[in-house]
């Protein structure tokens, strides 16, 4: 007789953990210390990121902010599974555009209307000469006047020692050297040709070319505020937006969800910039407005500077946040004042405004983007480690004084600093390196391998030998992949189906103690990324744990190849590829392997053919069978296992 209790379902008990699983952490520039992730709405993660200012090709230090940012992003999206609303500028309007274009346009009618060389066009690169050295010589003692006295003893007398000790004052000087050294050459050979009769517009165009970084400069004085069509300062930042772009896809970073574009803000930019005059944090000034930091700082709760406060005062910094145009403007309160709105003068872009024509001030573009699309409060902001002052802290105090708030941004995140050779990478010291340029030495998935090797917010050393180290890496994880594949094509066509048979004729699993290892070191393995991850995205310590995942199965491989389970090996590979789509470095689409660019996958059924039909030669050799055997070997080759890949093969006579 069955009992009331055996029709009930026995009692259940909750499991229990044999371990707690890490929350994720990211270094908070807020807090300068790794602080839990929490965004304000769940899987909803809001996110602005400083675009790039275009006004000239985009370098590695470039790349170091933007691929850092967009593993980050990837490992958000991608491996926990964040909604990530991802918003990214371009600025489109500022001092460096403005100066850059009036220079280039200014210089090419210079060399389009000239159609000779003359004794006029040289005293014209004389007197740009002289202007250069004047100005950019000045912080190394005594240089100026020596160069300007007898350039060539002063040029031979530049050693490297006395080089070495000239960049200390002054980093640009070696570029500096450069290009007075370049100009004064094609100075003397201008002249010659004059003497010897050749006024061709080549040698005309020679030595403007050879000149046009210092000629530029002459131009640019004299008659920059004469340069007033606003499509010369669009062209140019669309022209380098567009190549930005390019190298961004070159380099397989993602687009941003939303891009905005400074140009196209500026009705917004005055109406936030007038709210901050509202709210009295804010003042305007000779047609310009500033932010009024002696005001803010300490009032209501708001603080001045809260990523770096240490760094309020500095002049060089606040200057160089200013812009070259901006540091001429006139009426700050304080020297710590910075512009929301700068007043125009000839031969800049202007838009009208209360304040009068003028155009936004480099801060205020970013608050105002970022606000427009994420409002009041957003979860990360992001961009490199020198933004941090004044740029971001200036952001932070104009939003915050804006909608009178006290956190603006809830996760800060700074890239690191981008080195060469163990040197800061700077046109000058010639060791300035483009993204076009990198790739033409190295491939995109060798670049972001290397990336991921550093913390995305150290200091990031770009050595040759590194990338060498990175090649090698690259390449045990190609033929790991390929020799899985390999693998399990074989199992595939061996019938077996990843059993054993048995003397008897039965089968049996290949799930050994070999194999529990394996899982039970793949286990331990996801568990460390995961680790790694949640400690503030550190991918160095994840391609460390892979790297030793995929060594520990190469050996499982080596030691049973005959006799692998070829879905824990499936389970691996996949895992390890997935990883690698995670960071970036593997096409979507691919289950093993690293995709479009990998040709194993297509290759492999040829390649295990011939490997067959190698080892049946050899084997035929050994046991020296008779030649016929051979050509009976060779016939099969060609009429049943090309045929069974699609290949046709036919004898050619007398052959």
């Amino acid at each position: 007789m069955t009992s009331e209790v055996s029709r009930q379902q026995p009692q259940w008990h909750v499991p229990a953990a044999t371990s707690t699983r890490p929350v994720l952490k990211l270094q908070n520039s807020m807090t300068k210390s790794k602080t839990e992730f929490i965004p304000k709405r769940g899987r909803q993660v809001t996110w602005y990121n400083c675009g790039p200012t275009v006004y000239d090709a985009s370098h590695m230090g470039h790349a170091r902010t933007y691929l850092a940012m967009d593993i980050i992003r990837r490992v958000l999206e991608d491996y926990f599974k964040y909604d990530v609303l991802f918003v990214q500028n371009v600025t489109d309007i500022d001092d460096k555009i403005i100066i850059r274009a009036r220079q280039q346009y200014l210089f090419n009618n210079l060399k389009q209307s000239t159609q000779q060389l003359d004794s006029a066009l040289i005293g014209t690169v004389e007197e740009a000469w002289t202007a250069y050295a004047s100005s950019k010589l000045e912080k190394v003692p005594g240089a100026t006047e020596s160069a300007l006295k007898d350039w060539t003893s002063f040029y031979a007398s530049m050693t490297p020692e006395e080089t070495a000790k000239a960049i200390l004052l002054d980093e640009k000087f070696k570029m500096t050297m450069t290009s007075l050294q370049t100009s004064r050459s094609a100075i003397t050979s201008a002249t010659k040709s004059l003497a010897e009769n050749d006024n061709s517009k080549a040698a005309a165009d020679s030595l403007l070319d050879a000149s046009q970084d210092i000629l530029s400069v002459l131009l640019d004085k004299k008659h920059g505020s004469e340069v007033n069509n606003p499509k010369i300062f669009r062209d140019l930042p669309a022209y380098w937006e567009d190549k930005y772009f390019e190298d961004m896809d070159a380099l397989n970073v993602r687009k941003p969800d939303i891009q905005t574009r400074v140009s196209e803000y500026v009705p917004e930019i005055i109406t936030y910039v007038q709210k901050i005059i509202d709210n009295g944090y804010a003042y305007e000034a000779q047609g310009s407005v500033y932010f009024d930091t002696g005001k803010y700082d300490g009032h209501n709760g708001h603080h001045y500077a809260k990523l770096e406060p240490w760094s309020k005062g500095n002049t060089a910094l606040i200057e160089d946040g200013e812009g070259s145009l901006g540091a001429k403007l006139t009426g700050q309160k304080s020297k710590n004042d910075f512009a929301l709105w700068k007043g125009s003068k000839p031969g800049e872009p202007t838009w009208d405004s209360p304040w009068g024509a003028g155009r936004p001030g480099w801060h205020i573009e970013c608050s105002v983007m970022a606000s427009a699309v994420l409002g009041d409060n957003m979860d990360i902001h992001s961009g490199g480690i020198d933004l941090a002052f004044p740029h971001h802290d200036n952001e932070l105090a104009q939003s915050e004084a804006h909608y009178n708030c006290n956190q603006w941004v809830n996760y800060f995140l700074h890239a690191g600093h981008l080195h060469v050779e163990g040197q800061k990478m700077s046109k000058s010291l010639k060791n300035f390196i483009s993204i076009q340029e990198a790739l033409k030495l190295y491939t995109a998935r060798q670049i972001r391998l290397f990336f991921l090797q550093y913390q995305w917010d150290s200091k990031m050393d770009f050595k040759q030998s590194s990338m060498m180290e990175v090649i090698q890496g690259e390449t045990t994880m190609k033929n790991f992949f390929d020799n899985v594949k390999g693998v399990l094509h074989k199992i595939r066509g061996d019938g077996s189906r990843g059993a054993t048979e048995l003397p008897n004729g039965g089968l049996t699993h290949r799930f050994g103690p070999a194999e529990a290892q394996l899982l039970s070191f793949l286990q331990d393995k996801q568990d460390a990324v995961h680790a790694a991850l949640c400690d503030s995205i550190n991918t160095p310590v994840a391609m460390d744990e892979i790297m030793s995942l995929v060594s520990q199965t190469n050996k499982y491989i080596a030691t049973g190849s005959k006799s692998v389970n070829p879905h824990l090996l499936s389970k691996v590979a996949t895992w390890v590829t997935s990883m690698m789509k995670t960071f970036g470095v593997v096409d979507n689409g691919v289950d093993i392997g690293f995709g479009s660019s990998d040709q194993s996958e297509t290759l492999m059924p040829y390649l295990h053919t011939l490997s067959g039909f190698r080892d049946q030669v050899r084997r035929m050799a050994r046991d020296n069978v008779p030649h016929k055997q051979f050509l009976e070997a060779c016939d099969s080759l060609r009429d049943k296992q090309m045929v069974d890949l699609g290949v046709s093969l036919d004898d050619q006579e007398g052959k």
